[in-house]
């Protein structure tokens, strides 16, 4: 059964179903119970074996659906070959899942992939738990919401409880935080994307030793290395040490000393644990070209690093410029074209929905990019398109 319920705790009647709901594994983490079991043993004819004074409940249980979405383009559909995959594991986490690495995500069905359930004695330590999961939840080939699950339960109104209905659009703004996040929260991320590149830089000067003059050089190690570290508008000083320990680091951020441990470096793995300040924290990487892309706890900064000789070479470079518009509506996703609600020689205006497309059991109305008059329209109803396509252009 559904219900929601009001500011003065009122509760109201949504809906009622024969099935289990797709949040069924919460109610297994506190009570204990399997549902599954239960309900194929009744199905069987065998008498249920409890009352409801018999069910206890214990602790606080959370699940995020993970979907085959792009937050980043108002949660259209994503398919295509999943090249990567890696669940988080762990006690008190658990993953029901349908992909593996080699799975192909279709048109056809649902966007939901999977979903993470994790169990805590209270609200908060299964927040945390959900946290960490997510931090690890690695899937590649197809845009997932991970990050933006992540998000919500990293924001301060979620951590409050203070929730309803309306809670993404008063807090987030096309998936992103309205309030940005403090800059020390981003630290950690610079720790990480800055000592991988680090220790990448450090392997090859160590692959070339073998070379190295045997009379004359200096075999004294050079313990300190200070780097430039930049996401977007902000900019890191950064000064990494050494320790005498196996895998020990003394890091300054600016004016913050951290105490950094890292595991045993496998330079092809995507997913990153390392201990700052005694405490765990849980990362995934991507890498393009010369930069390196964190995510952490819902955020996602894709990060640039330099020695400051090259940060001062650096300001004399030419600023990136945008793409202009090529006057081409592309489709957002693959699908099947429902509708098609313009013709050659129509006005129309910025955000009016030109035409419908279905994807994964959901229509979507693709809207105009600009203000203009159609040039030409090469689609027709019930034409399959891929992302990317040209559906409409402009003059």
């Amino acid at each position: 059964m559904e219900f929601i319920f009001d500011h003065d705790r009122q509760f109201y009647f949504l809906e009622m179903n024969t099935r289990l709901q797709v949040e069924h594994p919460v109610t297994e983490m506190v009570t204990g119970l399997d549902l599954v079991e239960l309900q194929l043993r009744v199905a069987d004819g065998d008498p249920l074996p409890l009352a409801q004074e018999d069910v206890q409940r214990n602790g606080w249980a959370f699940e995020a659906r993970v979907c085959a979405e792009d937050t980043e383009r108002n949660f259209v559909p994503s398919v295509g070959l999943v090249t990567r995959y890696a669940e988080p594991a762990g006690e008190r986490i658990r993953v029901d899942s349908g992909v593996r690495a080699g799975s192909t995500v279709h048109v056809f069905y649902d966007s939901m992939l999977a979903k993470v359930i994790t169990w805590g004695a209270d609200r908060e330590e299964a927040r945390l738990k959900m946290v960490d999961a997510l931090n690890g939840y690695h899937i590649e080939g197809v845009k997932t919401n991970v990050d933006f699950a992540n998000r919500v339960i990293c924001h301060p109104a979620f951590i409050a409880g203070d929730l309803s209905t309306g809670f993404i659009d008063q807090h987030l703004s096309d998936g992103a935080e309205k309030i940005p996040a403090p800059v020390k929260a981003v630290h950690p991320m610079v720790i990480t994307a800055t000592l991988i590149y680090h220790l990448r830089e450090n392997l090859i000067h160590d692959s070339l030793l073998p070379l190295r003059a045997q009379v004359g050089a200096s075999t004294t190690a050079k313990r300190q290395y200070t780097y430039v570290t930049k996401s977007d508008k902000s900019v890191f000083k950064v000064e990494i040490e050494a320790r005498e320990g196996q895998n020990q680091w003394h890091i300054r951020i600016d004016d913050t000393v951290y105490e950094t441990e890292t595991p045993p470096m496998e330079y092809y793995r995507r997913r990153l644990k390392l201990t700052i300040d005694g405490a765990n924290h849980y990362f995934r990487l991507y890498y393009s070209g010369n930069f390196i892309e964190v995510a952490y706890c819902g955020m996602v900064n894709r990060f640039e690093i330099y020695t400051p000789k090259e940060w001062r070479l650096a300001q004399f470079m030419p600023a990136p410029t945008a793409k202009a518009f090529d006057n081409l509506l592309r489709c957002p996703m693959p699908g099947l074209v429902v509708e098609v609600n313009v013709q050659p020689g129509d006005r129309v205006f910025k955000g009016q929905p030109l035409l419908s497309i279905e994807s994964m059991k959901m229509e979507t109305a693709v809207a105009s990019p600009v203000d203009g008059v159609v040039d030409a329209v090469r689609v027709t109803a019930g034409e399959t398109v891929d992302t990317g396509a040209e559906l409409i252009s402009f003059q």
